[in-house]
């Protein structure tokens, strides 16, 4: 499998870089620099080859994905700037001039390609790993929060060859209980389907290839029982130590002799923040100086449509908990409460015929870039919150204030929009456990893909 990634990265830059250069010719841009197709096509094959090992080297093959595939996105941005950045210091010092352009676009047109084509395989991977009949099968022991944040975990990474096929637990409260997944096919879910006593049964009905046992508190002496009674029914056994709230926080493990050691780093942000906000502020202004004219537009169409402001205010929750007014293209009728529950189609009778298209197409979120250059949120981040959820969050949930609201996140990229911010703290909390500049880039390209999933 990762040699196909690797033949479809090498096929999608070698024909973003020969894209580019069409264009630079065609649209006659800078000084016109013309040479042979062969050439061209050799120097595309050969950027195209040193693309393909940097991106190995940046980690964009490993088997290991992540929610909404947000991880190897990142690694793919990485690589291909790092691998950009090559051919520049080349181009600077060697003996070949290529334009500027040229290399300008094939940048941009490289890293949507990629972003694009990665998208596709995350989709299409689990289908084809369904109908090869190759995954391998197993159960879930426990239906708690341990178990349920696996079951996640495994959904997200479909290049692991993993299918998770139902839980099993003791507790007769859970039985036949579903539980959903994370992600862009939130819909899908398993069962409970029994209890440790079922396993034989489980074993023989569903082909059970390996029981993964995912107990929250569970004794020593309780855990070795049930890896006994798995290990009897001849079915592999596998357990996940229970430090689900410890990975809220960046954690290494290491062994001193034979004894497994966790320690809990501080994540180090400061140059990070640094070059977040200076993005920030490049990125909106640069936005504002080229929508200006969409902006007053979408103003005039919500004021045509219906009475009351063009433009919604409400109080937010932001970074360290502090109260800011976030600004949205108001989408609802005027007197609607701004604190009920928000809507969960396009059909609400709340939301206006203007509001309808703008939630679909997320152009509501646009006059938030204020919000970004008065440096109360950012482009990408958890979603602002309101003071009366934020009240009763608990410590966990809290995590999220560490940085700043975002106009887009990992939360808006799923499929889960319909579900309430706090009740999905697993797209925050996997953005703070990874943060980088490389993943904001990657949630900002495929920000741009899936656009129009707004509601």
């Amino acid at each position: 499998m990762a040699a196909v990634y690797r033949l479809v990265d090498f096929a999608a830059i070698c024909s973003a870089m020969l894209a580019a250069y069409k264009i630079y010719r065609t649209l006659n841009i800078g000084r016109r620099v013309d040479y042979t197709s062969a050439q061209v096509l050799t120097a595309a094959l050969l950027a195209s080859a040193a693309s393909v090992v940097i991106l190995q080297i940046a980690g964009a093959y490993r088997r290991e994905s992540s929610l909404l595939n947000v991880n190897e996105i990142k690694s793919v941005c990485k690589g291909i700037s790092f691998s950009y950045l090559l051919f520049a210091v080349i181009l600077y010092f060697g003996t070949i001039y290529i334009s500027r352009y040229t290399v300008a676009l094939s940048y941009v047109f490289s890293l949507i390609l990629v972003v694009s084509e990665r998208t596709a395989l995350y989709h299409l991977l689990p289908m084809a790993n369904r109908l090869s009949g190759t995954n391998r099968r197993i159960l879930i022991y426990g239906a708690g929060e341990l178990g349920r944040a696996l079951y996640r975990t495994i959904v997200n990474s479909p290049r692991m060859g993993i299918s998770p096929i139902g839980f099993i637990d003791d507790d007769p409260a859970k039985a036949g209980d579903r539980h959903r997944q994370t992600g862009f096919n939130c819909r899908s879910g398993i069962c409970v389907l029994g209890s440790g006593r079922d396993l034989l049964r489980l074993k023989q009905e569903q082909r059970v290839d390996e029981v993964w046992v995912a107990i929250s508190n569970v004794s020593p002496d309780k855990l070795i029982r049930i890896l006994d009674s798995i290990r009897q029914c001849g079915i592999k056994a596998c357990f996940i130590p229970n430090l689900y709230k410890l990975f809220v926080h960046r954690i290494r493990i290491f062994t001193v002799g034979n004894l497994p050691i966790v320690e809990e780093a501080q994540p180090r942000r400061g140059a990070y923040l640094f070059l977040k906000r200076y993005f920030d502020l490049l990125l909106a202004a640069v936005a504002l100086l080229l929508l200006w004219p969409l902006l007053l537009a979408i103003a005039g169409a919500v004021k045509i449509d219906s009475q009351g402001p063009a433009i919604f205010t409400h109080e937010r929750v932001g970074r360290d908990g502090r109260i800011f007014t976030v600004y949205k293209f108001r989408t609802m009728h005027q007197h609607t409460d701004p604190c009920a529950p928000s809507p969960k189609d396009h059909q609400d009778p709340r939301i206006t015929r203007v509001g309808r298209f703008l939630r679909k197409t997320s152009l509501d979120e646009l006059p938030q870039l204020l919000n970004i250059l008065k440096g109360e949120m950012s482009f990408v981040g958890p979603r602002p919150e309101m003071p009366f959820i934020v009240k009763n969050y608990n410590e966990i949930q809290r995590e999220r204030l560490q940085m700043l609201p975002g106009l887009t996140g990992m939360w808006q990229l799923s499929g889960d929009r319909r579900r309430a911010i706090h009740e999905n703290m697993d797209y925050d909390l996997y953005y703070l456990r990874h943060v980088s500049f490389f993943l904001d880039i990657a949630i900002l390209i495929e920000t741009l893909i899936f656009a129009f999933r707004g509601i």
